[in-house]
C-alpha cells in the first residue's frame, strides 16, 4: 500500500519531512498497528466516491484518503464507536499542509481515540498514530473536537450511515 499524501508531503516539504522522519525513527509516531487495521478491515459499509462503492479499507489501499481527511476522520469515529471505543474527530490547522490536496489553508482532521485508557491520535492522511504531544510536534494545532453527537449534528445524513453500517464481528 502506498501512502500518496504522506509521500507527496514529505518530498515537497523538507522541514516537515525532517520532523516526521525523526519522530518515526524515534518511535514517537508509528504506522497503523495490526489492531487498528483489524478494526478498519472489519467495516464492510459501502462508501460512494464518484458513484463507485468502496469499503473504508479501500480508501487507504487505493489512495482515496488523499484530500478526504474530514470524511475519513468522521467515518473512523463512527467505526470505533461500533466497537465501543470512544473517539473524537479533531479539526486542526497545520501550516505544512497548506496547498495540499483538499487543504488550501492548512486545514486538516485526525482522530483521538481512547484505547485502554490512553489517548491515541490517528492521522488517516499520514497513516500514522501517536500521542497528543507528538501530533503538536507534527504541527497540528487543534481548532475543535467533535464527538459522535457533534458529528451527527454537523451532518445528519451520517446517522443513517451509522445505523446501517455493516461490521464483520469476527
Amino acid at each position: 500500500m502506498s501512502k500518496k499524501f504522506r509521500e507527496d508531503l514529505l518530498s515537497s516539504n523538507k522541514e516537515f519531512s525532517e520532523v516526521f522522519s525523526s519522530l518515526l525513527k524515534d518511535g514517537y509516531i508509528n504506522e497503523f498497528s495490526d489492531y487498528l487495521w483489524d478494526i478498519i478491515n472489519r467495516d464492510r459499509t459501502p462508501i460512494k466516491i464518484d458513484n463507485e462503492p468502496f469499503a473504508f479499507k479501500d480508501l487507504f489501499h487505493l489512495n482515496l484518503n488523499d484530500g478526504r481527511c474530514k470524511m475519513c476522520s468522521f467515518l473512523l469515529v463512527l467505526l470505533l464507536d461500533k466497537f465501543g471505543i470512544y473517539s473524537e474527530a479533531v479539526e486542526c490547522v497545520n501550516d505544512s499542509f497548506k496547498g495540499t490536496n483538499g487543504s488550501s489553508y492548512g486545514g486538516h482532521w485526525y482522530v483521538e481515540a481512547n484505547i485502554n485508557d490512553n489517548i491515541l491520535c490517528i492521522d488517516t492522511s499520514l497513516v500514522v498514530t501517536g500521542s497528543e504531544e507528538t501530533f503538536k510536534k507534527l504541527g497540528h494545532k487543534v481548532v475543535r473536537k467533535y464527538d459522535i453527537d457533534s458529528i451527527f449534528k454537523s451532518d445528519p445524513s451520517l446517522i443513517d450511515y451509522y445505523d446501517n453500517m455493516i461490521i464483520k464481528k469476527d
